[in-house]
This record gives C-alpha cells, structure tokens and sequence, in this order.
C-alpha cells in the first residue's frame, strides 16, 4: 500500500497557503470559524469584502473567542481557489445563522454555490433562557432554537470551459460528487446527513434515530419515521477526541466517520484533501485513513499536539503515512524532493491547461478515446487539437485539421486536386 503524506502547515491560514502551488489541491474540506458574534456590522463587511479589504469584527465569538469573531472572507477563499483544481470541491461547515455570510464570502472569490448539506445530530443544550423565568407570562418564550443541525456549504471551483461534465473529470480528477463514496455502497446520495447521540451503540439507540419506539426523536424538524437521511454517525467518543495535558481538547471537534464520507464524496484515493483550518486534525486522521494525501494549516499552538496524536494513531493503527508535502512547497526547507514527483513548472506549458499535482491523475494524451472522431486508440499518445489546444485528437485527425486549416472546409476532391496543383 502506498503510504500517504501529511503536512502541517503551522500558522495564519492566509499567509500559509501562500505555500501551496497552484491547482495541487483535488478538494477542500474544513470547519472554519462560524463567526458567532453578538453583533456584526453587515454594511462594513460587504463594504469591506467588495473592496477586497479584509474585515475585521471588533466583537468576539462565540464563547469570547477573538478568533471567531467573523467568517473567513473572500481574501482567504480566493487562495483556497488559486490552490485547488478547477471543478474542485469545498466543503465548510458553518453555522445556521451565518451560513450565507460564508456562502456569500465563497461566492465573491469566484466559487459557484452547488448545495446546503445538513447534517443533523442529536439536539443540543438551548442557547438562550426561558424568558418565562423573569416574566410569568410568557413562560416558554426563548430568543432561539435548540440547535440540531449545522450547514455544510458545498462550494465548487468552476470548471475549465470547453470540456462536458464527464470529460472534465476524466481530466482533471475533479467536478462531480461520488455519491457511492458518501453512502458506503451503491445509491443516490442526499444533503441531508443524520448523526446518532454520544450515548447512542449499535443495536442500542438513545436517541430515537433508530427508530424506537417511544423514544424522543432527534429532531421536531426531521421525526424519525420520515427521516430522510444518507448516513447515520456516532459523535466523537472521548476516546477519539484528543486532549492535552491539561485534560482539554478542541471545543468543536467532528466525528471522523463524517469526515470521512465527506471525503470520500469529493476525492479518490492518491488525491489531495486539504484544511485551511485544521483544529484537531479530524480532516487529516479521515483523509488518511481514507488514502488520501492531508494537508492542514492550524496557527494555535496547543492544537498542534492534538494534530500529532491523531496522526500518531493512525499510523499505529497500520496506516502507511509519511510526514511531508505531497508537493513541493514554495519554501526550499520543507521541499520532498524527488518524492514530490516533476515540479509544477515542467508540468505546464502555454499550449495545454496541466494541473500542477502529479498524484492520480490521467494524461490527456492518453485518453481512450480521440475527442474529434471518438474512435477508441488503444491508449495511443494524442497530439493537440489545432483548433483547440487543450484538446487532444488521434493522428489522423490531427492531419485532417492541418488540411481544413491549410484549403478550408473543402472536399477531400478538391483538396487534393489543390495540393496536386501546388506540387506543379
């Protein structure tokens, strides 16, 4: 088995990315701030994001914490599109009452909105008091809902135009999701992904989204019986959550078998799967258990040691990971050498729209097919099209076009007897 790489990229994620050649990433999948903040000036961060300024929220996030002050900005998604491949995939969680603050921010760096997963899990604690308590008449009265679900946005780099649906992802390894890959088995998958309680075990559901009868259901919104959903997850055990010496860990942390599915619904095995904000590593554990090269940029220190426990353990649980870019970086201390395969420069060229990462992908070249006469090659080398570089054509056709293109849309009568006449 042929091990997969990890690379942390320690620091700001703006300035880590930075780092990243471009078009060597195959997907995007992270948990990025949510931006919880009491107030949020809506008319300065458009302001801010259409002038291509960075905006700042001078109120803290959720819990007091600064660093969730504001949803990432367009700034850091037009990064993430200079790195990924064209028709690549992102997928960012995201809360219900900013999710279109971080589609908004997605859309402005040039990313097409494609879907709203909802991943729906056990409810949580009620975020806001029952107002009833100060004031008897209107008992039951709260500021908010009991959460149940959390967004993921599904965001797609667009693809390169000229190519159908089928044909772009036959080149560039990206455009389409693997719905097969998200349900574990043959089927359509939904946008709509169902999480089962910490106290919930095979056989022995807590929650109601085994089907129990009696017990309360996960959701009002979703009852059990009419539960349309395209996985069942466990939440994080505490066994999977890694923690410190101190005894804390991550304040969000997602269950691995998520990540999983996720990835697997916006990759294939050998390709790049990358996490602006990695946290605790949940994205780089599943991608690499997955066999799928991770990598992540975290800029707080103290998760740092949680990223290395997850990688540790999956290394002791046999899978083959190796510590290094699975491309060379833009800094010659942390280049992988030969292993990185050839260098992004010698894979492009003006003529011929390449992908910088040479990991799984198909050579145009050598497609089964020729794109003029469809007629298959048996995996002959192509030429370039003339009419369009980026196409590749069999021999012959690619002679036919230097006729078209020397005597016009001429018979083959004709054009014979013309270049009959120019050898007199």
């Amino acid at each position: 088995m042929t091990a997969s790489s990890f690379q942390l990229l320690k620091g700001d994620a703006l300035q880590q990315l930075g780092r990243v050649p471009d078009e060597s990433v195959h997907a995007v999948v992270t948990d990025p701030p949510y931006g919880l903040a009491r107030e949020t000036d809506i008319e300065l961060l458009l302001e801010k994001w259409l002038d291509r300024r960075q905006f700042v929220n001078e109120a803290d996030g959720y819990g007091g914490a600064s660093w969730d002050n504001s949803v990432p900005g367009p700034e850091l998604w037009r990064e993430v599109s200079r790195v990924l491949m064209p028709g690549g995939f992102v997928l960012a969680f995201t809360a219900a009452r900013t999710a279109h603050l971080t589609g908004c921010a997605l859309a402005l760096a040039g990313f097409q909105m494609r879907d709203l997963i909802h991943w729906v899990y056990s409810p949580g604690r009620p975020t806001s008091p029952n107002l009833g308590k100060q004031h008897e008449d209107i008992a039951g009265l709260r500021e908010t809902l009991r959460p149940s679900h959390e967004p993921i946005v599904v965001a797609r780099k667009p693809r390169v135009t000229g190519y159908t649906a089928a044909e772009h992802v036959g080149e560039f390894r990206a455009g389409a999701l693997d719905h097969g890959g998200i349900l574990g088995r043959e089927g359509i998958a939904t946008n709509s992904m169902a999480v089962h309680d910490l106290h919930c075990s095979p056989g022995d559901c807590q929650c109601g989204l085994g089907g129990e009868v009696g017990v309360p259901h996960a959701s009002h919104i979703y009852p059990t019986p009419d539960l349309m959903r395209s996985l069942d997850f466990a939440k994080p055990s505490k066994g999977e959550r890694p923690v410190g010496a101190d005894g804390h860990g991550h304040e969000t942390v997602k269950p691995v078998a998520l990540m999983r599915a996720l990835i697997a619904g916006v990759s294939r095995p050998g390709q790049v799967v990358l996490d602006p904000f990695l946290g605790s590593g949940t994205t780089a554990e599943a991608a690499l258990q997955m066999g799928r090269h991770a990598v992540g940029c975290e800029m707080t220190p103290a998760y740092w040691d949680f990223i290395n426990q997850r990688i540790t353990r999956t290394q002791k649980a046999g899978y083959p990971v190796r510590l290094g870019a699975p491309f060379d970086l833009r800094s010659a201390s942390v280049t992988t050498g030969d292993e990185a395969g050839p260098s992004p420069e010698s894979r492009r060229t003006a003529a011929n729209h390449q992908p910088n990462n040479p990991l799984e992908r198909n050579d145009p070249m050598m497609l089964d097919h020729c794109r003029r006469c469809g007629e298959p090659q048996d995996g002959e080398p192509r030429v370039p099209s003339l009419t369009d570089d980026r196409t590749p054509v069999c021999s012959p056709c690619h002679d036919e076009e230097a006729l078209e293109a020397e005597f016009g849309t001429l018979t083959i009568q004709q054009m014979w007897a013309a270049a009959r006449a120019g050898a007199r």
